[in-house]
């Protein structure tokens, strides 16, 4: 498989995405083992019930606008790259719109 630089670019793009969503992962889980043990009568501890759910969704609406723009500019570098969106000048730099819309799509997901 031949790797140019638009390829090494978009990998790199994954990568940093996937590292965001580990990272969040792991905040949320260190919240959860922070949060108190509920007890029963018995003394004995139980199960945690947390009062307060955790969502890795962002509830903010410039967040999900600006994930929706990043969606769009993966597909447009998609669709760049398949030659589906015929315009010679830009094919070659696929790789740019794809990579910028892998970032702006990580803000969808906070703690």
């Amino acid at each position: 498989m031949n790797i140019d630089t638009g390829l090494a670019v978009v990998i790199v793009a994954v990568l940093v995405f996937y590292l965001r969503l580990i990272i969040l992962q792991r905040e949320r889980a260190k919240r959860l083992a922070q949060t108190p043990k509920t007890t029963a009568k018995g003394g004995k501890n139980q199960p945690r019930t947390s009062a307060t759910m955790y969502s890795i969704l962002s509830q903010s609406l410039r967040d999900r606008v600006i994930a929706g723009v990043g969606l769009l500019a993966i597909l447009a570098g998609v669709l760049l790259n398949g030659k589906i969106i015929p315009i010679s000048a830009v094919q070659p730099y696929w790789w740019i719109p794809t990579a910028i819309g892998i970032i702006a799509f990580s803000w969808a997901f906070k703690l």
